[in-house]
């Protein structure tokens, strides 16, 4: 009996002794693991902060920022000083006749953005504390970093316009279909699913505050955004009218949107302000129709590619 017991007593030893080298080998694996995978994340972290730095960095340099957890105030004098000299650089960009030489109307621009950027700069750099951003004078700062933030948003704009311009070109697509798919629908995917979403989720209310959404957007990018282009674009031209290309496309669009108009105009009071399937599937219908006949236009005249190779 006792010699039993001490093979037991052996054999439970081993088994301890295996299933404490299993655990171990096991523990050491899982390290390993984990090890491979915070050196990955740090790689691909690594990787997008070298891709992202570009963009982040002129923006970051520019738009002054008075948020506790963002705060710095050495960036902040920067970013007060570069503000004035980049809205000057934009606005002597906007002269068709660029020349490289300054000429007295280009020193007057980017002096002026130079004198009001120093000023800013010691203002700020007296005014402001290294522990936390400026609490008497707030308004300015959170004005001047929307404002710039909106600046930002023209620039990125602005170059995704010529860039859509510049790919027709080389691939030989009409410009208004791009403007029609590409610059149409990413403009409105966000709102797409923003206004499905509550829609489907919101009930009764969810689906007015959908319908209203949906038209108060191009209400407020059609008289608020075009009308502030418009007013800039002849205030920088006067006395010289704004011209704009006549386009024939451009009236079969707005023909198709008062068409779209006047159908809900029409469907939702004769359904008792009920939203069904009729007016959806009206609005499609003028939507599809609008674009086959688009693309019938451009098939049947494309646009010739102007970019040869030699």
């Amino acid at each position: 009996m006792g010699t039993w017991i001490s093979k037991s007593g052996n054999k439970s030893k081993r088994i301890e002794k295996v299933e404490l080298g299993y655990v171990e080998e096991g523990n050491v694996k899982d390290d390993h693991e984990k090890g491979v995978c915070l050196r990955t994340s740090s790689s691909c972290k690594l990787l997008l902060w070298i891709l992202e730095m570009p963009l982040y960095l002129p923006r970051r340099l520019t738009i002054p920022i008075a948020c506790q957890e963002r705060w710095s105030k050495p960036i902040a004098v920067v970013s007060v000083t570069l503000a004035p000299i980049l809205l000057s650089i934009l606005w002597d960009l906007q002269d068709d006749n660029v020349n490289l030489s300054l000429t007295f109307n280009s020193g007057l621009v980017y002096g002026t953005g130079v004198f009001a950027g120093t000023v800013f700069g010691v203002l700020a750099y007296l005014k402001t504390e290294k522990s936390s951003p400026p609490k008497n004078c707030l308004l300015p700062w959170l004005a001047g970093g929307f404002f710039m933030s909106v600046v930002w948003s023209y620039i990125i704009a602005q170059e995704l316009v010529s860039l859509l311009i510049s790919l027709g070109y080389i691939i030989g697509i009409n410009q208004a279909i791009l403007g029609l798919t590409v610059l149409a629908w990413g403009n409105s995917l966000g709102d797409l699913i923003t206004n499905l979403t509550m829609a489907l989720n919101g009930g009764p209310h969810g689906a007015q505050v959908a319908i209203s959404g949906c038209y108060a957007g191009p209400i407020f990018n059609t008289l608020f955004g075009l009308g502030m282009s418009l007013i800039g674009s002849a205030w920088y031209g006067y006395p010289s009218p704004v011209e704009i290309p006549k386009d024939t496309h451009l009236l079969e669009t707005l023909g198709f949107l008062i068409a779209a108009l006047i159908w809900a105009l029409l469907v939702l009071p004769l359904r008792h302000m009920k939203l069904d399937g009729v007016l959806g599937g009206g609005l499609f219908l003028i939507y599809f129709t609008s674009m086959s006949l688009r693309f019938i236009q451009v098939v049947r005249d494309p646009l010739p590619n102007t970019v040869s190779i030699t």
